[in-house]
């Protein structure tokens, strides 16, 4: 499958939301054919990396991708979200975006040391997300197996950074 076939139905925003950001809005993927596209590039390319012990979702679009797959291999769903959005103790790291900066959580209790993890979300661009959750996996004593994304800003550069610690990285469509 080429990522033409996925990009034909992801819509752009331009000027998203600040000014010079084209936002590519995976929400245009969740009806028909391109959510069926996405999920099963993610599933195909993910399965060499089962079994795992868990799949991560990022908060909010990566929830959609990361809960098809984590039906699909029979694996539990953790939520990594924004800043007081979970219940009980959590776990939290700050990290930078392209235009701000967010803190995401994780509930402590959801990961246990040994644990092998996927990490799904919607879009890569600085990395700076992902690699919250690559760090908050490491806090609790557990590994990244891989990380999938539907789409890949790749003149961001986040991707190269997830691969350059060991991790294999996967995107559906990629923008050069």
């Amino acid at each position: 499958m080429s990522d033409t076939m996925i990009k034909q139905y992801i819509k752009t925003f331009s000027d998203f939301p600040v000014p010079g950001v084209d936002f590519k809005d995976s929400a245009s993927l969740c009806s028909g054919e391109g959510f069926h596209l996405a999920n099963n590039y993610l599933y195909d390319n993910l399965l060499k990396y089962m079994p795992v012990s868990k799949i991560i979702g990022i908060d909010a679009r990566g929830f959609i991708f990361a809960s098809v797959l984590a039906h699909r291999v029979r694996k539990p769903l953790i939520l990594a979200r924004k800043s007081g959005k979970l219940p009980g103790a959590t776990v939290a790291k700050e990290f930078e975006l392209e235009y701000g900066t967010a803190t995401l959580e994780i509930q402590k209790d959801s990961i246990s040391t040994g644990d092998k993890l996927v990490i799904i979300d919607d879009l890569m661009a600085t990395g700076g997300t992902v690699q919250a959750v690559i760090d908050l996996v490491n806090k609790q004593g557990a590994q990244v197996s891989a990380v999938g994304c539907v789409m890949d800003l790749k003149f961001l550069v986040g991707a190269d950074n997830v691969r350059s610690q060991g991790i294999p990285f996967y995107a559906a469509a990629v923008y050069d």
